[in-house]
């Protein structure tokens, strides 16, 4: 797993009516969060430097086993990205639950959340664990299209 600190070091911080949104340079990935830096947030990190390429989905101290993560983007009515998390891509530590889930080239949902992401213009991200916690996140992918190209 790569260290925050390497994303940390080459990000910088947009703010938004929705929200903050934090976009990350990094050699390997280019990083969407929908939340906050320090708190309840979700991660979209698109690797393009691994083989084959891959995007994971990280939240942090929102989402247990069983928590379901939704990404809708402009005011579509299917979800970009759909996913119910399973025990094993969950861990409970000190700084609370973190899930973890990759999405290779090779699956439909790879090409799909990458072309949404491309042409919107707002993405709305929701994690919700069965209504003990929610995170309902909307964010500008203003800036984070261009990275992306």
């Amino acid at each position: 797993m790569r260290t925050a600190g390497r994303f940390l070091a080459s990000s910088f911080v947009m703010m938004f009516a929705a929200g903050p949104v934090q976009i990350a340079l990094a050699a390997e990935a280019i990083m969407l969060r929908a939340g906050e830096a320090t708190g309840p947030n979700a991660v979209f990190a698109f690797d393009k430097e691994a083989k084959p390429h891959r995007i994971e989905v990280r939240t942090t101290q929102v989402g247990v086993a069983g928590s379901r993560i939704e990404v809708f983007v402009d005011k579509a009515k299917t979800p970009a990205f759909s996913h119910l998390f399973a025990a094993a891509e969950c861990k409970f530590g000190d700084s609370g639950s973190k899930c973890e889930v990759v999405v290779p080239a090779s699956n439909r949902a790879y090409a799909a959340i990458l072309a949404q992401f491309k042409r919107g213009h707002l993405a709305r991200v929701t994690v919700d664990d069965a209504g003990a916690m929610k995170m309902d996140q909307t964010v500008s992918l203003k800036g984070f299209t261009k990275s992306l190209r």
